[in-house]
């Protein structure tokens, strides 16, 4: 907020080892575009929250980017978690000049190196980026994952309030019969959006039929 963005650049590594002195678990990488180009070509950090915490978020890692604004731009991706009273748990971040398979490749597997909560067990949730798409059954094979069913609703190419009610509803249904009578009432209504929505895997949005949707759920 105040200061030079340059001066503020230039302080990172010093910042990021005073936050060290304080969390010794604290994890960072800052990498410059040279030995002699030291200006930075990207950098990432982790939060070193106790292994005891990590134990008591729930198994869902949610992973998104935004774009960084000023003047001097890039892209922020993100991994967060949701602790037991839904509440979003930060865990990791990388700044880096734009967002490719590479930088996320990067990304995940330091995040996955650094997670002491990563197991079999775990679903990762993020919406239909190729990148993240192409990156995440390579990153995390045995993981299961699912694609945000928020951003599936927001492309659905509709302005009826009753296609998007039906959507939610097709989402949260418990049973087949309640599955299919929502999947009907949108075909009803708009023929083209339930198109877009079987495009997509319902094992990969339906509560009905993801793994571990109990944990999902409360995403939407």
């Amino acid at each position: 907020m105040r200061g030079y963005f340059e001066k503020a650049y230039q302080l990172l590594t010093s910042y990021f080892a005073e936050v060290r002195l304080v969390d010794p678990e604290f994890v960072f990488d800052i990498q410059t575009m040279s030995c002699k180009d030291t200006r930075f070509a990207r950098y990432f950090w982790f939060f070193g929250a106790p292994k005891k915490t990590y134990k008591l978020l729930r198994p869902i890692v949610v992973i998104d980017r935004t774009f960084i604004k000023g003047r001097y731009r890039g892209t922020l991706l993100i991994t967060i978690a949701i602790d037991p009273s839904n509440h979003i748990f930060p865990l990791a971040f990388l700044v880096i000049e734009s967002e490719t398979i590479k930088s996320w490749t990067y990304f995940l597997k330091m995040f996955g190196f650094n997670f002491y909560g990563f197991d079999t067990r775990i679903i990762v949730i993020f919406n239909r980026n190729f990148r993240i798409v192409n990156v995440v059954p390579k990153v995390f094979p045995f993981t299961a994952y699912t694609f945000c069913a928020f951003h599936i609703s927001n492309n659905i190419k509709t302005t009826l309030e009753s296609m998007s009610i039906a959507f939610r509803m097709a989402i949260e249904a418990l049973t087949s019969i309640d599955f299919d009578k929502y999947m009907n009432s949108i075909q009803n209504t708009d023929p083209m959006g339930v198109q877009y929505v079987l495009g997509i895997p319902k094992e990969t949005w339906s509560n009905l039929y993801i793994l571990m949707s109990k944990y999902v759920n409360i995403l939407y």
